[in-house]
C-alpha cells in the first residue's frame, strides 16, 4: 500500500513538473509561412458518392498560428517584414479514408534563416476521425492541430533550431517568404 501511494505521488509531481514546463514558452521571434500554392488550389477529397473541395492553405494556418503561438513567444504570419529569428515553412497535405472516415493530415515543416538551406526538416503525420458529410472542416482543422503539436514537439528539442532562436537571423522576413514561394513541393500526392 506504501508503495501505491509513493508512487501516485511521484506521478503527480511529474504531471505537474510537465505542465509548468509546457507552460513555459520559447523565446524567439518565428515567421510562419505557408506556400501560396497551398491558397489557390483546391484539393478533391475522395468519396463514391460526394465532391468536397477543400483548400488547404487557410484551415492549415488557423490552426498552426493557434498551436505555435501557444508554445513559442512571438509568431507571426509573412505579411510584413519583421525581425525573424527563423522563418517556419509549412506545407499542408491532406487525404481521407471513406471506408475508415479518417483524415490523415501532414505537415513537412522546414525552418530558414537565408534562402539557401534549411535549418532542419520535420515531416508529422496525425489522423483524425470524422465523417465527411458533417462538417468536415472541423475534422480537417483538428487533424492539422494534431499534427502540428507533433511538429512543434520535434521542434522544442532541435538543437539546430532552438540555436537560432536565441538571435535575428533572417534580415529581410518578406523576402525570404517570396523566395519561399517558388521552391517546388516537398512531396506531390497526386
Amino acid at each position: 500500500m506504501l508503495n501505491f501511494i509513493f508512487k501516485s505521488i511521484f506521478l503527480l509531481l511529474s504531471c505537474a513538473v510537465f505542465t509548468i514546463a509546457q507552460a513555459e514558452k520559447l523565446p524567439g521571434n518565428i515567421v510562419l509561412h505557408i506556400a501560396k500554392t497551398h491558397y489557390q488550389h483546391p484539393m478533391r477529397i475522395w468519396h463514391p458518392y460526394l465532391s468536397f473541395w477543400h483548400m488547404k492553405g487557410p484551415l492549415a494556418e488557423k490552426a498552426a498560428l493557434a498551436a505555435l503561438q501557444k508554445r513559442f513567444a512571438n509568431v507571426s504570419e509573412c505579411t510584413t517584414d519583421t525581425k525573424a529569428s527563423v522563418v517556419l515553412l509549412l506545407e499542408p497535405h491532406l487525404f481521407y479514408n471513406p471506408q475508415l472516415q479518417v483524415f490523415h493530415a501532414e505537415f513537412i515543416a522546414r525552418a530558414y534563416t537565408d534562402s539557401n538551406n534549411p535549418i532542419t526538416r520535420i515531416k508529422k503525420q496525425a489522423r483524425q476521425s470524422g465523417d465527411i458529410t458533417i462538417a468536415p472542416n472541423v475534422y480537417i482543422e483538428k487533424s492539422y492541430t494534431k499534427a502540428i503539436e507533433k511538429v512543434i514537439e520535434k521542434l522544442a528539442v532541435d538543437k539546430a533550431f532552438l540555436a537560432t532562436l536565441d538571435k535575428h537571423n533572417v534580415k529581410n522576413s518578406e523576402a525570404l517568404c517570396h523566395q519561399l514561394d517558388d521552391l517546388p513541393i516537398d512531396k506531390f500526392y497526386y
